[in-house]
């Protein structure tokens, strides 16, 4: 009944939210990686742009990163899986969610995401992303070069625990500017962000540092299909 709350465990794509959402009734949603929980928050907002904001606000999420020390926790722990979820939770939390998580088994070849923009009606540019949860310093960034050398990027970006070295901020200055050719914006091609960046600072008024692209493309996040989002509840077994 409206105003009922529906739980789908397993909430994938989260066409079961989707569903609730559009009928009235209240969801819990649960799943075991957060790429799904970035999916099913991207599709709301696909979906209701101009209810965002409140749909947004009512959402309560557990087990995510609220703050530095929980990330920080997370990113500490020792297992493979659960240091990749650390790696894919900053990457969709630093791009709003549209960046694409690379899902390539094994070695990943330095990208763990790569965000997409528009160079022209007929042409992408390519942003890598990178994630440490160690320590860092200018090698990884000249590995950052490399990576984006090899795949013809134009930016890349490193997220790190720690506010980057004088000699990082040596090879970022190095690393020179991107200069939109159609627009005209200059970027530094090599970007440092701190896990602590992501996160708001009310008490200096600094919010949330998060990707910053031309023409960034919102679309190339794979949408999940919206088959079953009609306003027509379906029979129950």
């Amino acid at each position: 009944n409206e105003g009922d709350t529906v739980l789908d465990a397993y909430c994938g794509c989260g066409t079961t939210v989707a569903v609730a959402q559009r009928l009235g009734r209240r969801w819990i949603g649960i799943d075991i990686t957060y790429q799904s929980i970035s999916l099913i928050l991207k599709r709301l907002a696909d979906r209701y742009p101009d209810e965002w904001p409140a749909i947004e606000a009512n959402i309560k999420l557990d087990g995510v990163p609220r703050d530095l020390a929980s990330a920080t926790a997370l990113a500490n722990r020792r297992d493979d899986k659960t240091r990749k979820e650390f790696e894919k939770w900053a990457v969709l939390t630093f791009s709003d969610n549209q960046a694409r998580i690379n899902e390539k088994k094994g070695g990943d070849g330095g990208i763990d995401g790569i965000g997409l923009f528009f160079i022209d009606k007929d042409t992408n540019g390519r942003c890598i992303i990178q994630v440490k949860s160690g320590k860092t310093g200018p090698r990884d960034l000249r590995d950052l070069m490399g990576t984006m050398s090899r795949e013809k990027a134009e930016i890349g970006v490193l997220i790190c625990m720690d506010l980057p070295t004088k000699a990082m901020r040596d090879e970022m200055t190095a690393a020179g500017k991107y200069v939109h050719p159609t627009i005209g914006r200059e970027y530094d091609r090599l970007q440092v962000v701190t896990i602590a960046e992501m996160f708001p600072d009310p008490a200096n008024g600094r919010p949330a540092r998060r990707l910053d692209l031309p023409w960034a493309r919102t679309d190339t996040v794979k949408k999940a299909a919206a088959k079953g989002d009609a306003d027509k509840q379906g029979s129950l077994l």
